[in-house]
């Protein structure tokens, strides 16, 4: 696939002119058929006599390589480790070499002062080949090397095992036959040359794409990758390229198998990102496949006709089972439909992990989830069950739920009451010896806000919250204020409890109550005669006039 990627580059993207297209084309070869390995292999073999490196077996497959693929240092470098005295003639190869015009070292010229330089050089190796002594070139490299410079088409044929190829073989004969070729030369030496003749039973798929780059064909192309690769990854990044770069011109529609009918009026380049996108997201939801899963709804946000991308988005996050992932799966999943502007989708999640984690008792889990999204009515039905639970077990951790949401709750009367009346049975209840009368103030004025601020308390728990008086009466300090608030409280309590004996409300009439009934009677009983107690004591004690 790189091999192809980087051609498209060349050929499509770069659309390099005369010239270039040569450096370019030279520097793909290079990369995609790298020698290294093999000159470095000869040289650690022969580390130790290098005047026996002409004899390795590899010596001269390298040096025709790398005098085929421009890489004329190398081959003098290796041309260097021939004796001179056997074949005096590899000194006049060396300077053929050395001398053979270059199109980076030689940028200042014009294309027609460089093509009369290069002529004027190819004449000086064709009187080489004609006329020089060959002596002590044992198996003609030297012989070789000079027919590939003066582009002998013979040469290059008669080397087709090195080449291994069509395209190596093309890319070569024009490095030296026209320097200065362009695409389209390049293309009527495919139709008219016999590289691609010499090779016609060996093609592969492989081939018919690289043949389709070199004619400009991207329907073809992009066809052929598809069905080669199996995904369509290079489909996806090359299409797109080309409508970024404005060169996406296609002679048909292009039948890539996907599920996107002829009538889709998504262009072209957004099909295959789709198709792509789709392919990375058809494994299922895994916490391991998170990146790419993020990776995948970055290329569908790139398809902005219609908000494609966003609907796909959405639609693979609706499809991801709640109920088998866990509550920090959940949590991501949660903040990618956030981070996407899935508004109504992250609600959705929150609401169905808040009531997983209410029903399997997870209380603090189902407090964070309703924060996130601040689900009033929910909240108030998870500050009631709270409670409920508080007041059968007395369990503090219940209340210290809120400690850290306090500024997330405020969308929510109970989960407001819930974390006030924590502070409330902190201050009254766990305060230190040294800190308890003036903490036991502070409670006193907190409780008696709350029962003064209308329908705060939910009306189920506020004969539990009034039981709770019953101790703190007896500490002496409440104020005169602060009893008679108490008192009407109260009243309006009962006043409200006999309304509801005659006209039921539903989620007022079951309120919660002390297991024995007795016990609850005696409570009122005893909260009432030490309530007048105090009344009383501070009547004497301010002698009050009415």
């Amino acid at each position: 696939m790189l091999q192809v990627w980087k051609l498209c580059q060349i050929i499509f993207i770069k659309s390099s002119p005369s010239g270039t297209l040569l450096t370019d084309l030279q520097e793909w070869y290079q990369t995609t058929n790298n020698i290294d390995p093999m000159v470095q292999a000869i040289f650690s073999s022969n580390s130790e006599n290098t005047e026996k490196l002409h004899l390795d077996d590899k010596y001269w497959i390298c040096i025709l390589l790398a005098v085929a693929q421009g890489r004329i240092d190398t081959g003098r470098h290796l041309l260097s480790f021939y004796p001179i005295d056997k074949a005096p003639v590899v000194r006049t190869i060396n300077e053929l070499l050395h001398t053979m015009p270059n199109l980076s070292t030689h940028s200042h010229l014009s294309l027609f002062e460089f093509k009369a330089k290069w002529e004027y050089w190819q004449k000086k190796c064709v009187q080489v080949l004609t006329s020089e002594n060959f002596e002590g070139d044992d198996n003609g490299g030297m012989q070789t090397i000079c027919k590939l410079l003066c582009a002998d088409e013979s040469t290059f044929l008669s080397l087709k095992l090195m080449f291994n190829n069509w395209y190596y073989m093309l890319i070569s004969y024009m490095s030296y036959a026209n320097p200065t070729f362009n695409i389209s030369d390049l293309h009527m030496s495919i139709e008219s040359g016999p590289f691609m003749k010499e090779f016609e039973n060996e093609l592969d798929e492989f081939d018919a794409i690289i043949l389709k780059i070199f004619e400009f064909d991207v329907d073809v192309i992009v066809n052929e990758c598809v069905k080669l690769f199996s995904n369509n990854f290079f489909s996806a990044h090359f299409l797109n390229i080309l409508h970024l770069t404005g060169k996406l011109q296609l002679k048909s529609e292009i039948d890539f198998g996907s599920a996107f009918r002829e009538e889709s009026r998504l262009p072209i380049h957004e099909q295959h990102l789709i198709e792509y996108s789709l392919q990375l997201l058809s494994a299922a939801w895994s916490p391991s496949l998170l990146s790419l899963n993020q990776t995948a709804f970055d290329y569908l946000l790139k398809c902005q006709m219609d908000e494609t991308g966003i609907d796909l988005i959405e639609t693979y996050l609706e499809r991801i089972p709640l109920t088998e992932i866990s509550q920090s799966e959940a949590n991501k999943i949660f903040y990618i439909a956030f981070q996407y502007g899935l508004h109504d989708l992250a609600f959705s999640i929150g609401r169905v992990m808040q009531m997983r984690a209410l029903k399997g008792r997870q209380y603090g889990d189902a407090l964070t989830w309703n924060a996130k999204i601040k689900d009033c009515s929910f909240g108030n039905i998870l500050a009631d069950k709270i409670m409920e639970e508080f007041f059968q077990s007395n369990d503090l951790k219940l209340l210290d739920l809120t400690e850290s949401l306090v500024k997330e709750i405020i969308y929510s009367d109970r989960l407001i009451f819930l974390n006030k009346y924590r502070e409330f049975y902190r201050l009254a209840y766990l305060s230190s010896k040294s800190e308890r009368t003036e903490n036991l103030k502070q409670a006193i004025d907190l409780l008696v806000h709350l029962l003064q601020v209308p329908n705060l308390i939910p009306f189920k728990f506020k004969k539990l919250v009034f039981f709770q008086l019953h101790d703190l009466l007896d500490q002496n300090v409440f104020n005169e204020d602060q009893l008679f608030s108490v008192l009407k409280s109260i009243q309006l309590y009962e006043n409200r409890r006999r309304f509801l004996a005659i006209r039921p409300i539903s989620g007022e009439v079951h309120e919660c109550s002390l297991e024995d009934e007795n016990s609850e009677e005696n409570k009122w009983k005893s909260l009432f005669e030490k309530l007048s107690s105090k009344i009383a004591e501070n009547f004497v004690q301010n002698k009050i006039e009415f």
